[in-house]
């Protein structure tokens, strides 16, 4: 199956359901700023590139109705609808379903996390009208919320109208009040709650929900449980009581609930927020916790970067030219699929809020201050003309991806050289970014105490203008950081241009190595896709010495040939150990034609 047409739902590359996300709440009383806290790993396979940008709010003509992807409900859309920053993730030829990001005018962010699969079939339309919705309620949702509660009450609103065609998804709906997650299943079911204010939530990719009481303040279809029954996902132990009821046990598909992958996400995530190992048999996956202590933007940092070192969970499969984002049979938080990472650190004035970013996998990358609703840094590009980007977001828009050299570009290419490299160079890389998190609270504390005494002298312009100054400033001195460091690398002799109409079935690769490189670890791929187990491996007896410590091997083109739709210029990793065991890294452009 082609990965860019799975837009519509969950889906990776064989069909299967991706695990994909992690999401982390803390509410205001278990946060050490008082306010609401939400940190989020967005996971997603294939070669995606991520945009940032600001869709204006806007007046409507009546009768508009929102684009929508093939065979979904296109809904009517609102007369007025708010601004909003927006974080696309696109694949190189349309926008995915299931993932942006958005923080609006009104200070309410919406993040989703992947359900895996719910029991309902997809080939039942029945709860669909239309087809259902798939980004359209994530769209509604940026655009006509108000608040957090007033995005849960549309939340509900729209999944009853219309039905929800993916088959499962929590979606989180924050501002610096409350914070509500709503899971969802295919069709017109969902359980949602508001987050108490002294808990935490940490979300992996399966329903966690269980009886209709698990919170204070509760949302559910009103057949809930008697659908369940009906269906035969449910069978009370005593006839009539319904007390034993479970959301997540009747609605998970049963191959994936309590999956192994998921457990250890949650556990962890629970272990490093609390400060205690978390006993799943004896203390279960709940929806959320008592904080132990109240979370901050480090610590959530530590959660969502984790790959749960000096613990016996700890997979081992990696050294030399691998690294814990490749392991096989275990997913960590921070994995080969995570393409972004941002934490909300909510202020009480709406436009001050930041959000922490890192713009690949945290555990690599360092968090750079975004403050959107002032505006996006100059360095990441934002586009011009985004109320357009947005309407095709779902339309075919053919690029190859590499069309510039942003502060993103720029960075996900050191995130693809150093995943070569993770086990001789990630420990000192992990100080640095460690102690550059640190750097990043003090400068953006400078900046809005900055910002928070112009504002009153009157002088708001001039505390924008300097904000987003700060923040690109900060976001291009991190870059040109992370580009200084010195890794173990080779050259790479320039690579004739392929052509979309006749792919090589193998690339031939000459670079220059000081000892010899062992056959059997050399790798090749392109940059931004998902990991590097979809790599290619050189071709068995390829690797020939080519003279003066050069050396040439073949790689065939099928394992990322299916990336390669368009003409233009494409990142390529190249990666290996040598014959002392060290690992070397090179990252090179080649042209694709027509």
């Amino acid at each position: 199956m082609d990965p860019i047409h799975n837009f519509a739902f969950d889906l990776d590359e064989n069909g299967g359901p991706l695990m994909n996300c992690m999401t982390i709440i803390a509410g205001k009383n278990a946060s050490a700023t008082g306010r609401v806290l939400v940190g989020h790993n967005e996971d997603d396979g294939g070669h995606i590139a991520v945009r940032h940008t600001v869709v204006p709010p806007m007046d409507w003509p009546e009768g508009t109705l929102l684009p929508a992807e093939p065979g979904r409900a296109r809904i009517p859309q609102a007369a007025h609808t708010l601004g909003y920053y927006w974080v696309e993730f696109r694949t190189d030829e349309v926008g995915l379903s299931n993932s942006d990001v958005f923080y609006n005018d009104h200070g309410v962010l919406i993040v989703s996390n992947s359900m895996g699969t719910s029991r309902e079939s997809m080939e039942d339309a029945s709860g669909l009208r239309d087809g259902g919705l798939a980004y359209n309620l994530r769209r509604a949702l940026a655009e006509r919320a108000t608040s957090a509660r007033a995005g849960a009450k549309l939340l509900m609103e729209l999944v009853e109208t219309w039905g929800y065609a993916p088959s499962g998804r929590a979606y989180t709906i924050a501002d610096k009040d409350e914070a509500f997650m709503f899971q969802l299943v295919h069709g017109r079911h969902y359980v949602g709650a508001r987050v108490p204010d002294d808990h935490i939530v940490v979300m992996p990719n399966f329903y966690n929900f269980h009886t209709l009481r698990d919170c204070p303040e509760m949302y559910y279809s009103s057949d809930i449980v008697e659908y369940a029954v009906q269906r035969g996902w449910y069978v009370p132990a005593v006839p009539g009581d319904y007390s034993d009821f479970d959301f997540a046990t009747a609605y998970q598909a049963p191959e994936e609930h309590m999956g192994s992958r998921n457990v250890l996400r949650q556990k962890h995530g629970q272990r490093i927020a609390l400060g205690r190992d978390w006993d799943v048999e004896k203390e279960g996956l709940p929806f959320s916790i008592p904080a132990a202590r109240p979370l901050d933007v480090k610590k959530i940092a530590e959660i969502l970067s984790t790959h749960y070192e000096g613990t016996p969970d700890r997979c081992e499969w990696y050294g030399p030219g691998r690294s814990p984002h490749d392991t096989p049979n275990i997913r960590n938080i921070c994995n080969g699929t995570t393409l972004e990472c941002a934490i909300c650190d909510f202020d009480e004035e709406t436009d001050l809020t930041t959000l922490y970013t890192a713009f690949g996998r945290p555990c690599q990358l360092p968090f750079a201050p975004v403050h959107p609703l002032l505006g996006v840094p100059a360095g990441l590009e934002p586009a011009a003309d985004a109320l357009r980007r947005m309407e095709g977001h779902l339309s075919p828009e053919p690029s190859a991806l590499h069309s510039d050299r942003s502060a993103w570009q720029r960075l996900r290419r050191v995130e693809s050289r150093l995943e070569m490299v993770y086990a001789d160079a990630m420990p000192g890389v992990r100080t640095k970014l460690d102690a550059a998190l640190e750097d990043c609270q003090a400068a953006n504390a400078q900046t809005l105490a900055r910002a928070r005494a112009l504002r009153a002298e009157g002088r708001a312009e001039e505390a924008r203008a300097q904000t987003v100054e700060a923040d690109g400033a900060f976001l291009m001195r991190a870059v040109e950081e992370m580009e200084a460091l010195k890794l173990s690398s080779v050259r790479v002799e320039p690579v004739p241009a392929l052509s979309l109409k006749q792919l090589p079935e193998t690339l031939r690769v000459t670079f220059d190595a000081q000892s010899a490189p062992a056959q059997e670890n050399l790798i090749l791929g392109l940059s931004h896709t998902d990991t590097r187990v979809k790599y290619a491996a050189a071709a068995p007896g390829s690797l020939k010495p080519a003279g003066d410590n050069r050396y040439e091997a073949a790689f065939p083109t099928e394992p990322f040939a299916g990336y390669l739709h368009f003409a233009g210029s494409y990142d390529f990793i190249l990666g290996g150990v040598d014959a002392d065991g060290k690992a070397f890294q090179s990252a090179f452009e080649t042209t694709v034609l027509d």
